[in-house]
């Protein structure tokens, strides 16, 4: 017996057949403008900029910031969370800090925000009352600023702000984003808001060295042993001496000094092979006990990271 197969016809051809057109013309601008630009982005991605944004259609990451292709990764949801347990943010932020080592992570949400306008008026509206939770969470925590505003108008502004600002610090307490920012000082986190009405791009003040100093017992997962964000050589590179010796000492302190030359020439951002041969060499020189194949930590540190104290116990 015969059977026929119908092609499925889901979708008229023609709705997108513009997007199509509009392909053509732009590549074509992009050729005449740079004949290599195909190519080059088909090698490969170097992004600078980590962008986490809301999936309104109204702001685009590349057209309100002004980058081309190639110059912004970006993850879009609806108000701009950074949640816990969403593994699609997590690998997102994953792979653009270890992978793609950007140096800049911003969180761009917007006035106008119909996240932020549903979480506030806590009404059921189905599954996505389990995301939007995660908005009135930030609510409840700023109550009694959020209450003292003279209008509903003003609190949606200032919700979308520090929504904003919640979601920074959610980037801060994630693991790889605290391994990398203690070994080379980045990627730094920024909170922009998006004025729709205007265009215009403003940011945001977010207290890290106020928010380490009172939450470094519960959510500081690698070590800032002064307290802060590392900012010079020394104490990167101390951090790096300090992070890289971790589980891998023979006793209290002593940690092999062909691991050690192996693993510093490998972090090239702030240590050059050659630096580092010359400065074993110097290091086994002046060893107490001659042809030891130990060193301690803090003898790295005086020699590589001169000005940066041992990480505080």
């Amino acid at each position: 017996m015969e059977h026929k197969h119908e092609t499925c016809q889901s979708h008229d051809a023609t709705s997108i057949q513009h997007l199509f057109d509009n392909n053509k013309k732009w590549r074509e601008t992009m050729v005449q403008r740079d004949p290599t630009f195909f190519e080059r982005m088909a090698v490969g991605q170097t992004p600078r900029y980590l962008w986490i944004g809301c999936s309104d259609s109204r702001v685009p990451a590349e057209e309100v910031s002004g980058l081309n292709p190639g110059e912004v990764f970006v993850h879009r949801n609806v108000a701009n969370l950074v949640v816990s347990n969403d593994i699609n943010a997590l690998s997102v932020v994953q792979f653009a800090v270890e992978q793609l080592k950007v140096k800049d992570i911003i969180v761009c949400g917007h006035y106008g925000c119909g996240g932020v306008k549903a979480a506030m008026k806590n009404k059921q509206i189905g599954l996505l009352d389990n995301w939007l939770r995660n908005i009135r969470d930030v609510c409840r925590l700023h109550k009694d600023e959020l209450v003292a505003l003279p209008t509903q108008e003003a609190r949606y502004r200032r919700l979308v702000e520090l929504n904003i600002q919640e979601q920074c610090l959610n980037i801060f307490k994630i693991n790889m984003v605290q391994r990398r920012q203690g070994r080379y000082g980045h990627p730094h986190i920024h909170g922009l808001v998006y004025d729709i009405n205007t265009g215009a791009l403003k940011e945001l003040e977010v207290d890290y060295r106020g928010y380490i100093a009172k939450h470094m017992g519960v959510y500081r997962l690698h070590t800032f042993p002064d307290g802060e964000l590392p900012t010079t050589k020394s104490q990167l590179r101390r951090n790096m001496i300090l992070d890289l010796a971790e589980d891998h000492e023979e006793e209290p302190g002593m940690v092999s000094i062909r691991y050690m030359t192996r693993v510093l020439k490998k972090e090239q951002e702030l240590f050059t092979p050659e630096e580092v041969d010359a400065g074993m060499e110097v290091i086994k020189q002046e060893l107490a006990t001659p042809n030891s194949p130990f060193v301690h930590e803090d003898t790295l540190i005086a020699h590589f990271a001169p000005g940066a104290a041992k990480a505080l116990e």
